[in-house]
C-alpha cells in the first residue's frame, strides 16, 4: 500500500507504528471501528486509547511534536508538507488537509514509501514482528448481586488447607 494513499484506519495504525522504537512493543486491541492501542514511549503513555491522529489533532500533536523544519502549502489539491523528524532526511508528503499531509510525511519517514495491509484482528508488534494478541477469555465475576441475601464481597476464592 503506498503511504501517499494512507487515510482513516490505516494511516492512524502506521502513526502509532511510528510512534515507537522497534525494542518497545505497541499492541492494538481493536483495529476496527477505530484504532485502540497500548503504547508507551518515552514520557508518552497511551494505555487501551483510541488513537485516530487522522481525525484528530488531539491524537496528531504526538507527531506534530516531533517535527522540526516544518512548512506547509496549500494548493488546489489539498495540502503539502515538508518535514525533518529527528535525525532523518526531509520528508514531503501531500494530503487533503494539513494534518493528513503531516501523518503520511510521518509514516514515510520511518517505513519508506509503501507499507503492508494492516491486521484486521487484535495483534502486537515488537521489533517489526507481528503476533495475534489474545487479552485473555471471560472475565472473571467477582461477587454474586444476584440475591438480597447474596454474600457482599464473596470474591470467590479457593479455600486453604
Amino acid at each position: 500500500m503506498k503511504v501517499s494513499e494512507l487515510e482513516d484506519n490505516a494511516l492512524d495504525y502506521w502513526c502509532a507504528r511510528a510512534l515507537v522504537d522497534d525494542q518497545e512493543e505497541v499492541v492494538f486491541i481493536c483495529t476496527e471501528p477505530t484504532i485502540v492501542v497500548t503504547l508507551t514511549h518515552g514520557a508518552m503513555r497511551k494505555l487501551v486509547q483510541p488513537f485516530s491522529p487522522a481525525a484528530d489533532w488531539a491524537d496528531a500533536i504526538e507527531v506534530l511534536e516531533r517535527a522540526s523544519d516544518l512548512q506547509w502549502t496549500r494548493g488546489e489539491r489539498g495540502a503539502r508538507c515538508t518535514v525533518r523528524f529527528d535525525r532523518a532526511a526531509q520528508t514531503e508528503a501531500e494530503g487533503p488537509n494539513p494534518r493528513v499531509a503531516l501523518l503520511r510525511a510521518f509514516v514515510q519517514s520511518r517505513f519508506g514509501d509503501s507499507v503492508e495491509r494492516y491486521p484486521a484482528t487484535p495483534h502486537a508488534v515488537h521489533q517489526g514482528r507481528t503476533r495475534p494478541y489474545d487479552a485473555g477469555g471471560v472475565p472473571p465475576t467477582y461477587g454474586d448481586v444476584a440475591g438480597a441475601d447474596a454474600e457482599i464481597g464473596n470474591i470467590r476464592s479457593v479455600p486453604r488447607p
